[in-house]
């Protein structure tokens, strides 16, 4: 295993777990595009774990790499060029990495930049040309994508199991809600916030225990379909109605008090400014009336106890939200001196999961079910094995 960085690959704990994985009568691949962000023009791609076997895009052998091994990817005429070393391979219009043996894991970084980011990855990747840049798409095994996402959008917020546990259930529920979401495109799902945040494989260990303690695991509503599993950072202290955030009502996206929310890192947020600052925004973006007494009034000492939908004047919450770039809708406004003060409460839109309030409740010994049926109202947990397949994708 020369070159072998056990750093980014978490190898001994995440073999050994692996061989745990339950069998849950349920398993599939998916394709997510990667490295969407990025532009390259040329890549190096590297077995750091296990062999790979080399294809062109009829799925004709190309070659063999042992772990340790690179080779130079690069565009030419819109065309890929293989190098190894400095040995030409071939000329080809695709390539495809698959991984042999119980693990494979690679990384790609950008080829000739000096100190590039390696990208790890699981399982296998196909490569492409989009004009002027390589186009790469991830066959990865759902445990290993959820735990990439996991490790992705969550890691660091908590050092409890159970919270990962959450996590990786929303996670899974996600992707196999969303199977189809860029099916015009070749692929099952991007690595962005337009689906969800995969920038790597997971290399920490809690995070995978949770994932395979957590096998198969998704939420489902009361006539088992997957539901929306959508979080957010903090509610302040009550969460958000789906109609309120997103128009529509959704059964399982109820308003619940949040007391476990509270007191946590982003629970309360302030924003100051002068009240001509406060008035001109007001009156410049939905034509609010500021010389009307009772409406400045209005906008000078409007207090939200309680979430509510619409700002003073009927302004939906959500528009001053977006166009003034604040943490949440759950704001109150006073005022002092020439100043207005927006005492603000939670992080996000509110709609369903606050990953805080999940981190209070697991601390204080709740379980996984008990923190998703919180903010979850009427589903339940189940195992994809359970369900029909035309309860999965879009």
């Amino acid at each position: 295993m020369k070159n072998l960085n056990k750093k980014h690959i978490g190898l001994g704990i995440g073999l050994w777990l692996l061989l745990l994985l339950p069998a849950s009568g349920f398993a599939t691949d998916l394709s997510v595009r990667i490295l969407s962000d990025k532009a390259y023009p040329r890549a190096c791609f590297t077995a750091e774990l296990g062999q790979y076997r080399v294809y062109d895009g009829d799925h004709k052998a190309i070659m063999e790499l042992a772990s340790g091994e690179s080779l130079q990817i690069s565009i030419k005429d819109g065309q890929i060029e293989l190098h190894k070393g400095t040995e030409l391979v071939g000329i080809f219009y695709n390539l495809i990495f698959e991984g042999k043996g119980l693990k494979a894991i690679f990384s790609l970084q950008e080829c000739g930049k000096e100190n590039a980011q390696k990208y790890f990855y699981d399982d296998h990747v196909d490569v492409s040309v989009d004009k002027t840049k390589l186009f790469f798409i991830n066959h990865v095994d759902l445990e290993n994508y959820v735990a990439g996402v996991v490790q992705s959008e969550v890691r660091g917020i908590s050092e409890q199991t159970d919270f990962f546990k959450v996590q990786a259930i929303i996670s899974r529920t996600y992707a196999m809600g969303n199977l189809r979401r860029h099916n015009d495109e070749g692929f099952d799902l991007c690595d962005d916030v337009h689906c969800q945040v995969y920038k790597c494989r997971n290399n920490t260990p809690i995070i995978l225990t949770a994932t395979v303690q957590s096998a198969g695991e998704v939420i489902v509503d009361g006539k088992d379909n997957l539901i929306t599993a959508s979080f957010y950072s903090n509610s302040g202290g009550q969460t958000a109605n789906s109609e309120d955030v997103w128009n529509a009502p959704v059964s399982y996206l109820r308003s619940v008090p949040d007391t476990f929310s509270l007191n946590m890192k982003n629970s309360v947020w302030e924003k100051v400014m002068p009240k001509s600052e406060w008035l001109s925004f007001l009156n410049k973006h939905y034509n609010y009336d500021i010389h009307d007494a009772v409406m400045k009034d209005s906008a000078l000492h409007f207090q939200q106890p309680e979430r509510k939908v619409n700002f003073a004047g009927g302004i939906p919450l959500k528009n001053i939200r977006r166009d003034m770039q604040l943490r949440s809708t759950f704001f109150s406004v006073d005022t002092k001196g020439n100043d207005v003060i927006l005492s603000g409460r939670g992080y996000g839109h509110g709609v369903g999961l606050s990953q805080e309030g999940v981190v209070k409740m697991i601390d204080l010994g709740y379980s996984v079910r008990e923190a998703i049926e919180h903010y979850y109202t009427g589903v339940s947990i189940k195992s994809l094995a359970e369900l029909p397949d035309g309860k999965l994708g879009d």
